[in-house]
């Protein structure tokens, strides 16, 4: 039924409900506690005077010529008394209005006590009764009655007061609950304001906040630093696309040009040969670009598909070397190991193997021909370290920090002329950043780069 309301016309149909029950519970409760609280005084009321006709009869010796006029005394109306015998339960004597409709149980009247008033609810009636000892040892009731009118007439009374009060407050309550509900509900109404005017074209717009210290302040700060993310974000997506349609668009238009003068006119075998080696070249770059785009779109659970294991970190280094050495010797570098320390880790050793083929690659591609890259392992300040040194043109010290963007590139024309996609040092990053690592750059121009990730060895290793 209220599925399809607004919270706020919600809110208020819940409120209404649940102060309509509050309203309730306390008329409810009200209204008994008067109810006990009228008895309370009648009976008060009736103990009193039957006290009083007690002393008058223990202080005449003929019960006979008691006035029994009590309820002139007392101004109290209706009033009736009656005398019994004790044996009997017959009448001695009883004023004139005696209702005869009071009935007298023997078995009832039987169980009294002496000198103690008890009362009894028969019919409209509310009857007093007290068994006293008088004049010789001879035993009597006396039995004061009302009717129960007075308190029939006064919760009657406040029923009445209820039934105009109730609906009164009702009202009030109801107005004040959607004053309040309106009141509270007006920063947010204004925030859906704002935010219906911000769009995916332009997030650099922010909600309107204040000084106020409360939960919707924090709302509207979590909702800007949200958007603050996702600009950030948007421009990061804006520009990998940009990017990579830029990366892979050069080598199609490379094939394209390959093919397109290949068929221009009957060109050697050898001609064609090399028309199609440079093309499979640049569709290898393609390839790898992909592959490495792909890559760096997963997220950490994605990229995770086989569970942590122990292994030794100078095996993965030495099989990443061994896997990098064809690439190493076409550009005539020579890769020397240095394992000064060991020790066995625990983490995702496919992973681990892919950041050191990068680092190796990146080392290879700018070394200078003839020259070595130097790869160390050993421990370090509660760290252990893989260094790959190599000596190359360097990176200027402006740069090293933007070498971690997608597709930046320190020298485009070299790095693209050695098969690089500007994606290996993102691949690095991400990955180390996976196992809780640092990555550290010393570089020098025309000397050599060396780069160094780090593991805590209280965090992974054994």
């Amino acid at each position: 039924m209220t599925s399809n309301l607004s919270i706020k016309k919600k809110l208020l149909i819940y409120s209404f409900l649940i102060q309509l029950v509050i309203l309730m519970i306390f008329s409810i409760s009200l209204y008994k506690a008067l109810e006990i609280s009228t008895l309370d005084k009648l009976q008060a009321t009736l103990k009193i005077i039957i006290l009083d006709v007690t002393d008058e009869v223990l202080e005449n010796n003929e019960i006979e010529n008691i006035l029994l006029d009590e309820e002139k005394e007392y101004n109290f109306e209706p009033l009736y008394i009656r005398i019994l015998d004790n044996k009997t339960h017959k009448k001695i004597i009883q004023t004139s209005n005696f209702p005869d409709n009071i009935e007298q149980n023997d078995e009832y009247l039987n169980r009294l006590k002496e000198n103690t008033v008890i009362f009894e609810k028969q019919n409209n009636y509310l009857v007093s009764r007290i068994k006293i000892n008088h004049h010789e040892g001879k035993i009597s009731i006396i039995e004061i009655a009302t009717t129960k009118d007075i308190l029939t007439t006064t919760l009657e009374n406040i029923l009445y007061i209820l039934g105009f009060i109730l609906p009164i407050i009702l009202i009030l309550s109801v107005i004040g609950g959607n004053f309040l509900i309106y009141k509270s509900f007006l920063p947010i109404e204004n925030i859906l304001s704002q935010l219906k005017k911000i769009n995916a074209n332009d997030l650099s717009a922010r909600l309107n906040s204040s000084k106020n210290e409360d939960e919707i302040n924090q709302l509207v700060n979590e909702v800007n630093s949200l958007l603050k993310r996702l600009e950030a974000s948007f421009e990061k997506i804006s520009q990998f696309s940009s990017d990579a349609s830029h990366e892979l668009k050069t080598p199609l238009t490379i094939i394209r040009g390959e093919i397109e003068i290949a068929l221009r006119k009957e060109r050697s075998i050898d001609e064609y040969k090399d028309a199609l080696n440079s093309s499979l070249n640049e569709i290898i770059i393609i390839e790898q670009t992909i592959n490495d785009l792909l890559f760096l779109a997963k997220n950490e659970k994605d990229l995770i598909i086989e569970k942590q294991e122990n292994f030794y970190f100078d095996e993965i280094v030495d099989e990443s070397i061994n896997e990098t050495k064809n690439f190493a010797k076409l550009h005539q570098i020579d890769i020397k190991l240095i394992v000064e320390d060991t020790i066995e880790f625990n983490g995702y050793s496919n992973l681990l193997k892919i950041a050191i083929k990068n680092i190796l690659k990146n080392a290879i591609q700018f070394s200078y021909k003839n020259s070595q890259v130097i790869v160390k392992n050993y421990k370090k300040d509660g760290f252990f370290n893989i260094s790959v040194q190599d000596f190359g043109i360097g990176i200027e010290k402006n740069e090293q920090i933007k070498i971690f963007e997608k597709f930046y590139r320190t020298d485009k024309s070299r790095n693209k002329n050695s098969g690089g996609t500007g994606l290996g040092m993102s691949i690095l990053k991400k990955i180390v950043d996976i196992h809780g690592g640092i990555i550290n750059i010393e570089s020098k121009e025309d000397f050599g780069t060396t780069i160094t990730i780090s593991f805590p060895i209280k965090n992974n290793f054994i």
